[in-house]
Order: C-alpha cells, then sequence, then structure tokens
C-alpha cells in the first residue's frame, strides 16, 4: 500500500495544481480537453497501464494509445464543462486526419496539466 501510494503521490500533486478544463482546436473544431485523474483512470483502464507506466505518458507511445489518451482528456473535458461529449475514438481519428499537428498540441496541453515542461522557454521575471 505504501509502495503505491509512493507511486501516485507525485501524479495527485501535479494534478491538483491545475484542475480546470481547456480548450484544444482539432481541424477547426473547439473541444474541452482536461488530463485530470478521471481522464487518467479511463485511459488506465483501457489500455492496462499501471500506475507505475503514468509518469511515462506520451513517451514512446502507440498511435492508438495516443488517440486514446486524447480521447479520454475530451472526454473529461466535457464532463468537466458540463457537456455532452458525442465523439468517439474513431470521430476524433477522422477530425486528427486534417490536422495531424494536434497531436502535438494534445501532448502539449497533457505536459502542462501534469506541470511538465513543454520544451517552451520561461521568459524572465523582472526585478
Amino acid at each position: 500500500m505504501v509502495l503505491l501510494f509512493s507511486t501516485i503521490a507525485p501524479i495527485l500533486t501535479k494534478l491538483n495544481k491545475k484542475m480546470n478544463y481547456t480548450f484544444i482546436e482539432i481541424n477547426k473544431k473547439k473541444l474541452p480537453i482536461k488530463f485530470g485523474f478521471n481522464a487518467l483512470r479511463k485511459y488506465s483502464f483501457k489500455t492496462n497501464t499501471s500506475l507505475q507506466d503514468l509518469d511515462k505518458l506520451g513517451v514512446d507511445m502507440t498511435l492508438d494509445d495516443a488517440l486514446t489518451l486524447i480521447y479520454c482528456g475530451i472526454e473529461d473535458g466535457h464532463r468537466a464543462a458540463k457537456q455532452d461529449c458525442d465523439l468517439s475514438v474513431d470521430d476524433l481519428a477522422d477530425l486528427i486526419d486534417g490536422d495531424f499537428d494536434s497531436i502535438g498540441k494534445a501532448m502539449e496541453i497533457l505536459a502542462e496539466q501534469m506541470g511538465g515542461n513543454t520544451g517552451k522557454k520561461q521568459k524572465a521575471k523582472k526585478k
């Protein structure tokens, strides 16, 4: 039990920093997206990913895993926005066909919401 908590505690700490949803535009369609604990729970269930592997999200993922992760984020974004989600994974794949860069956008949102580094340089604070 202690090992399980020590594995999940850093993930929960990162998630608590930003719990609100944001929007992603995929092929000119604006969708709410949220990579909170519920989205990660759904992704873990659908892909049989262990808690220990959740900190490796976005690294060496299959296309199916990437689509599933983005879908879980969009589905949870709709829930957080109190909107019905009428999108399926297949519908999402069709949208991405016209906007392949949106996979990278979604991974940036994931990194931001998980408190990770997006590769963007931080502006120096003025003294």
